[in-house]
């Protein structure tokens, strides 16, 4: 073995994943609290909390999700199309779960025909998802599959270039109030009529899993730079404040995009590859549970919600916060039991399928 292969391989052991299912553990955490009703009462700092640190997890699992992905792709050139499809199969499953509830969203908030249900169904299930948190399913197999593609016609300059192009007409959304071309305006207006919002694969997800893929290709290089990431992480932090101070000075049609978020969690996503994580953390099972929580903490929000209109006692903000923290948990804990002991029933997807038909038919 040379001196190059040697040091490569020392550089590589510098490396570890730990810390990285550590922070998506807290970011599965932070979505939760997101989605959940404000727990502080200064406006300020209830925005600062939701939409700034709270939002800081989805850029992560995107650049989690396709570092992995990348380093899957050199490993085996049928690594991604396999990974697409079993995420798809994962997706397909969770979007029936929640579909009687999304429909029963729609219900209460749209006056929309019967007849529209079937376009509700495909635009759910390919571009917002079936229910308010699945649209990142979608948004990451688009942004990988494009990244992916675009790779193979032009190097990082230019897919760096184009993302960030489609991530500024994103944030228009965020800066609404501070566009001042009224062309630009009217074209955004056009474009919200129809799509509704930017937060999708091509304007918000594709500059993430364009960094994912960045950081696995120059992985080795990160090691050179390990000193400086700590303090360059802070100081992007103070940057992001900054800018939700801004954000909230002049609030827009929504907050999804901020552009610190984009250095912020490259940086961050940097620094957990040298987080040191005690042996005595079973990190394989926070990843686990991390994952489930995403899944499952809508269905915990609505059943604390429910608690509230049954007893007065649980209208406090931070009592739900944590009766749907702990709940999400349990359920967690749960499913990921039943599934170690019966695999082959977790994706029953025919079964499925058969009950939601059902639920639609008496809709209709």
């Amino acid at each position: 073995m040379g001196v190059k292969s040697i040091d490569r391989l020392a550089k590589e052991k510098q490396l570890s994943t730990k810390g990285i299912d550590l922070v998506k553990y807290a970011a599965a955490i932070l979505v939760i609290c997101f989605h959940c009703e404000s727990v502080f009462q200064d406006p300020a700092i209830g925005h600062l909390f939701k939409n700034v640190l709270c939002r800081v997890a989805v850029p992560y699992f995107l650049i989690s999700t396709s570092y992995f992905v990348k380093r899957g792709q050199n490993q085996s050139s049928d690594y991604i199309k396999q990974y697409i499809k079993s995420l798809a199969k994962s997706y397909l499953f969770w979007s029936l779960i929640y579909l009687p509830v999304g429909f029963t969203w729609i219900q209460q908030n749209y006056s929309l025909s019967p007849m529209l249900y079937p376009v509700a169904l495909v635009a759910g299930l390919f571009y917002t998802g079936t229910y308010y948190h699945l649209w990142y399913i979608p948004a990451a197999i688009f942004g990988i599959i494009c990244v992916q593609w675009l790779l193979k016609k032009t190097g990082y300059v230019v897919l760096f270039s184009l993302a960030l192009l489609m991530y500024a007409f994103g944030s228009l959304e965020t800066y609404y109030a501070y566009i001042g071309n009224e062309q630009l305006k009217v074209f955004f207006d056009q474009y919200m009529g129809v799509f509704v919002t930017t937060r999708n694969g091509l304007f918000f997800a594709l500059i993430f899993v364009v960094i994912g893929f960045f950081l696995w290709d120059y992985h080795e290089k990160i090691v050179n730079y390990q000193r400086y990431l700590g303090g360059l992480l802070v100081l992007m932090g103070i940057f992001l404040v900054g800018e939700g101070i801004i954000v909230y000075s002049n609030v827009g049609i929504d907050k999804n995009f901020m552009w610190m978020l984009v250095p912020f969690t490259g940086c961050l996503f940097s620094w957990s590859l040298f987080v040191k994580v005690e042996k005595k953390i079973n990190v394989k099972r926070l990843r686990e549970l991390g994952k489930y929580y995403f899944f499952v903490h809508p269905l915990c929000i609505l059943w604390a919600a429910n608690l509230v209109h049954s007893y007065e006692f649980f209208a406090n903000s931070w009592l739900q916060l944590i009766v749907t923290l702990l709940a999400t948990h349990l359920l967690s804990s749960l499913i990921i039991t039943v599934t170690e002991q019966l695999p082959c029933y977790y994706f029953d997807l025919q079964l499925m399928l058969k009950v939601n038909s059902r639920y639609i038919q008496n809709l209709i």
